[in-house]
Order: C-alpha cells, then sequence, then structure tokens
C-alpha cells in the first residue's frame, strides 16, 4: 500500500495566512462562467428568491451543526432600502424646481413660482419630518448598523470574541465600502449644511423661512459667487451619482447584475457602468446649470428689493461658523 502523504489541515495555518474576507462579501459560485470572469456580486443586492442556496433559513433558527442565525442583517437591509422611497418623491419635484424649470426655462421667476406652489405640501407638519427627515436618518443609520454588524459577525467568525482580539484583526475585515455609499456618507453633511443655512437658521431668525427661496440663494450666489459656485457644484454632482447610482442599484441596472460570464459579461458590465456614468453627468450638469448658470446670476426675475436685502444678509450672518464671514 502506497504511504500517505499528510496534508495540513486549514485550521493548523497561521491565522496571518488566511484570507480574511467573510462569506457576507463574497457571491456565490453559480457556475464556471462565472468563476472565470471573476464575477463579483455585492451581498447586500441579493435576494433570497434569486440564491435560496446562500441566505440562512428565517428567523432566529439554528441550522444542523449550531450555528445560530439572525434577522438582524435582512431588517437592516430592508430599513436601508425602503427608507428611500419617500426622500425620491420629494427629490423629483426639489429637482424639478431647482434644476429643470429654471434651466429649460431660463427664469428664476418661473421656478420660484412653481417652488412656493409645492412647498407647502412637504415643508408642513408632519409631512417634512416624516417624508425627508426621518427616512434620511433611517437610511444612513441603518447603513451604518449593518456594516457595524457585519464587522462584528467577521469577528466572531475568526475567534474574536472579546474586544480586545476584535482590536487585534485586521480591519480588513470591514466590508467594503462601494462607490455609491462612499458619496452618500459624503453627502450627508454636505445636505446637513443645506438644511442649517435654508431651514434651520430662517426659523431661529425670523420665526419661519417664507423670505427663503430661490432669490435668497442667488443673493447669496452674487456675494460669494466663486465659493457657493463651487461649494454647490460639488455638492451636487455628489448627489447625483450617489441618487442615480442608488436608483440604478435597487432597479437591478448596476454591473453586479449582469450574470453572463466571459467576454460577453465583462462587456456588459462595462457597458452598464459607463451609461451609468452617463446618466449621473447629465443630471449633475443640468443641475449646475439650472442652480449656477440660471439662478445663481438672477436670470428671469426682478432685483431685490433693499427689506429683502436685509432680510436675506440677517439669516446669512446668522449661519453657524461661516456666518461671520458673510
Amino acid at each position: 500500500m502506497p504511504k500517505l502523504e499528510h496534508v495540513p489541515s486549514v485550521s493548523s495555518r497561521p491565522m496571518e495566512q488566511l484570507d480574511p474576507s467573510p462569506v457576507d462579501e463574497e457571491a456565490p459560485i453559480l457556475d464556471d462562467s462565472d468563476l472565470k470572469a471573476e464575477h463579483v456580486v455585492n451581498p447586500e443586492d441579493l435576494s433570497e428568491k434569486q440564491h435560496p442556496t446562500y441566505f440562512p433559513p428565517s428567523g432566529g433558527t439554528t441550522n444542523n451543526v449550531g450555528v445560530q442565525y439572525s434577522r438582524v442583517p435582512t431588517i437592516l437591509l430592508a430599513l436601508q432600502k425602503y427608507s428611500t422611497i419617500a426622500p425620491t418623491l420629494y427629490l423629483i419635484g426639489h429637482y424639478a424646481n431647482t434644476a429643470a424649470i429654471p434651466l429649460f426655462t431660463l427664469s428664476t421667476q418661473k421656478a420660484e413660482n412653481s417652488l412656493l406652489l409645492t412647498r407647502p405640501y412637504y415643508q408642513s407638519f408632519p409631512l417634512e419630518p416624516l417624508l425627508i427627515f426621518a427616512p434620511i436618518v433611517t437610511h444612513v443609520l441603518s447603513g451604518l448598523s449593518l456594516r457595524i454588524y457585519r464587522r462584528f459577525q467577521a469577528a466572531k467568525r475568526y475567534g474574536a470574541e472579546t474586544h480586545a482580539e476584535r482590536a487585534k484583526i485586521t480591519k480588513a475585515l470591514w466590508p467594503k465600502l462601494s462607490l455609491t455609499s462612499a458619496l452618500g456618507y459624503a453627502l450627508y453633511p454636505m445636505m446637513a449644511a443645506h438644511i442649517i443655512v435654508n431651514r434651520i437658521t430662517p426659523l431661529k431668525v425670523h420665526g419661519d423661512s417664507s423670505s427663503v427661496g430661490l432669490r435668497f440663494f442667488s443673493h447669496g450666489v452674487k456675494r460669494h459667487p466663486w465659493l457657493a459656485s463651487l461649494g454647490y457644484t460639488v455638492m451636487v454632482s455628489v448627489a447625483s451619482w450617489h441618487f442615480v447610482g442608488g436608483a440604478a442599484k435597487y432597479l437591478r441596472l448596476t454591473r453586479e447584475y449582469v450574470t453572463e460570464g466571459g467576454d460577453y459579461g465583462a462587456r456588459q458590465r462595462r457597458v452598464r457602468t459607463r451609461m451609468l456614468n452617463i446618466v449621473s453627468g447629465l443630471v449633475a450638469a443640468v443641475w449646475a446649470l439650472g442652480g449656477i448658470g440660471v439662478i445663481g446670476r438672477g436670470i428671469g426675475t426682478p432685483e431685490a428689493s433693499a427689506w429683502e436685502i436685509k432680510q436675506w444678509d440677517e439669516v446669512y450672518r446668522a449661519v453657524p461658523v461661516v456666518g461671520g464671514m458673510m
């Protein structure tokens, strides 16, 4: 009988030789063509209906080897996904008022009239917190919680039970941050600053925000044209790529949903990425041209009165941190 060659088990290898990539970050290998194409699917985009073998049984159940499953990821993913519906409805109207209407009519006044007609519907209680603030906060917090939960589960999978042990594990165990998610986190402080200037500060100074509109924004751009133009362009660009990328993922139109392998699959993924960038660029361009090119220059609107300018300057000077420079 030939002598059996001893093969060391995986568990006997030093931990640093193992690839610290949790199963949550790997797609199920469907066939050989997927493997050849090096096709990786984000697990956040998988559904139990598409790949039932990739998902554990629902509920807090235990499988035949005693591994406990949790519903936490499912709940967090649902919160992150469906909390975007209400803000999307608001965004469509806001984009029309601040980008499409001023650009295609070349009139700040017509865009202002449209804004004043729609604003009572979303700036009244309880529609504003329910339609905008609460869903956005839910969307961000559920995404952060999901990343922290997956990091915690990955640490446990590698045998780290205490905080000290988890701290020793390399940061590579954190789930991969997609471009859409990174842009979303970058957009959050910009959006918070936008809300402080246009909603919170006017309420503090005048008791309401009735004096704040597109002409208020135009006045701010005229006072600091370079700073306002640069900041606004960056904000709408980040927002456009995040919103378009998120919508494409929601509709399963992003590159990770291409299941074909080989050259055809690779070509389809390139096409989807290129189309996503083109659409995002067009959305950002219309937003910037309508906001800065038309509204920022005050095209199609009468000159502001001295009383209006006084009201607007009071708001700008009361903005936290930067108000003293305005």
